[in-house]
C-alpha cells in the first residue's frame, strides 16, 4: 500500500509540473507570436516609404537652400547694375568740362617802368596817346581799365598783357608805347608807364616777371 501511494504522489507531482512548464511554455509562445506579429506590421515597403520621404524632405531642403541662394545673387546683380547704370547716366549727363586758358603765349623778363616826365620824354606814347596829365590808364572795350606798357615792336599797339610775380599785384596791361631799351634782347621786356619818374624809381625794376599774352593788337 505505501509503494502504491508513493506512485501516485510522485505522478501527481510529474503532472503538475509539467502542467506549470506546459503553461510557462504556452505564455512564451504568445510573447513570441505577438512580438512577431509587431515585426510583420513593418512591412518592407514602410521602410522604403519612409526612405524615401526622408529623401524627398532632405531634397526638398536643399532646393529652398538653392533657390535662396539664387534669388540673393540676382538682388545682388540687379543692385550692382542699377548702381554702374547710375555712374554712367552720370558720366554722360554730366560731360567733362575742359579747362580752356585765354593765354596766347607766354614770356618770362624783367619789368622796368618810366613817367611821362623822364629825359627825352614829350609826354606822348609812340601810339599818338597824350598822357603829360599823368593819366596812366586805358579803357578797353573787352578788358575795360588797363595800365599802359611798353613793349617790343613784334607786339602791336592794343596787344593785351596779364603780369605775375612783379613788385605790383597781378594787373592787366596794354602795349601802347616803344621804347629803346624795351624788347626782345633789349634791357627789359616790357615798361610800364607810372605818374612821374621818381614814382617808377621807387617801385624799382622786377625780375623773373611772367608776361601772358591775352590778345595781339585791337
Amino acid at each position: 500500500m505505501k509503494i502504491c501511494s508513493y506512485i501516485l504522489n510522485t505522478i501527481l507531482v510529474v503532472g503538475i509540473i509539467a502542467y506549470i512548464i506546459g503553461i510557462g511554455i504556452h505564455s512564451m509562445d504568445s510573447i513570441t507570436i505577438s512580438t512577431e506579429l509587431d515585426v510583420k506590421k513593418l512591412k518592407s515597403s514602410d521602410l522604403v516609404n519612409f526612405k524615401e520621404n526622408q529623401v524627398v524632405e532632405e531634397k526638398q531642403d536643399d532646393l529652398i537652400n538653392i533657390q535662396d541662394d539664387v534669388e540673393n545673387s540676382v538682388e545682388e546683380e540687379v543692385s550692382k547694375y542699377s548702381q554702374e547704370k547710375e555712374c554712367i547716366t552720370e558720366e554722360v549727363s554730366s560731360p567733362v568740362e575742359e579747362e580752356v586758358s585765354d593765354v596766347l603765349e607766354t614770356q618770362i623778363g624783367s619789368l622796368s617802368g618810366y613817367g611821362p616826365d623822364c629825359v627825352g620824354c614829350s609826354g606822348f606814347l609812340a601810339s599818338g596817346l597824350d598822357v603829360r596829365s599823368g593819366n596812366i590808364y586805358y579803357s578797353d572795350s573787352t578788358y575795360g581799365s588797363v595800365r599802359i606798357l611798353a613793349g617790343d615792336k613784334s607786339y602791336p599797339y592794343g596787344t593785351i598783357v596779364r603780369v605775375k610775380n612783379s613788385r605790383l599785384s597781378e594787373f592787366i596791361g596794354i602795349v601802347l608805347d616803344r621804347g629803346g631799351a624795351v624788347g626782345f634782347g633789349k634791357s627789359h621786356l616790357f615798361d610800364l608807364l607810372y605818374q612821374t619818374s621818381s614814382e617808377a624809381l621807387k617801385n624799382e625794376v622786377s625780375y623773373n616777371t611772367t608776361f601772358e599774352i591775352l590778345r595781339y593788337g585791337y
